[in-house]
């Protein structure tokens, strides 16, 4: 069943909790000429992005209805090219970003940005630490989703609550390249231990076939 959001629930959130710093608000990434965002019902959407952007005309035909325009937050660079944006946002539609599993607490459009940013601008570092808790995406406002967590912390779970790293991992395609040549601190001491020990069995061997 497709959870839509209501107008009149989103308007008392803006109004009345943001001075309190819980605030609903709705995000896209522009990237490469595209904007994508994420709702129940259409999922993973894509289309050119505005001219100029900000707060001109043609950027304000996106604002949802009841909405209004805040700010554009620069989150970073991205050097991947269109095919490899376009296999991030497939893997994430081939995920858990489908229209039907959209929920305004546990996975909403600002679940979809951070993900799609890591993804995007945190590649190399999904790849390599294995520690969520040293992944993190700085220039993402953490008062966006604030609401949302909040609620999550307070019961709304139905199961299906994004776990933003995890699924930036997935996004990025790092299952697919294990064992690539990008090597963590911990493989390269491996490396050099190894190749200790195969000059210390060669020199042995020598020292035996002189004796």
């Amino acid at each position: 069943q497709q959870q839509q959001q209501s107008p009149a629930l989103i308007g008392f959130f803006s109004n009345v909790l943001k001075p309190l710093g819980f605030g609903a608000y709705h995000t896209s990434i522009d990237v490469g000429g595209f904007r994508y965002t994420y709702g129940a019902g259409g999922g993973i959407t894509r289309t050119s992005s505005p001219e100029g952007g900000g707060d001109n005309a043609e950027s304000l035909r996106f604002v949802p209805p009841n909405g209004t325009y805040r700010e554009s937050v620069t989150l970073g660079q991205t050097w991947l090219e269109r095919g490899e944006i376009n296999s991030i946002i497939q893997r994430m539609r081939d995920g858990k970003f489908t229209g039907d599993k959209y929920h305004m607490a546990n996975r909403n459009c600002n679940h979809f940005s951070e993900t799609f940013a890591m993804a995007l601008i945190l590649g190399n570092l999904l790849l390599e630490e294995s520690d969520d808790s040293k992944i993190k995406l700085d220039t993402f406002p953490a008062w966006i989703n604030r609401l949302a967590r909040t609620g999550t912390a307070f019961g709304i779970d139905d199961g299906n609550v994004c776990n933003v790293v995890a699924e930036a991992r997935l996004a990025a395609g790092c299952k697919e390249k294990v064992g690539w040549s990008l090597n963590s601190s911990s493989d390269v001491q491996k490396s050099s231990n190894a190749s200790k020990s195969q000059k210390k069995e060669l020199t042995e061997s020598q020292k035996a076939a002189l004796a």
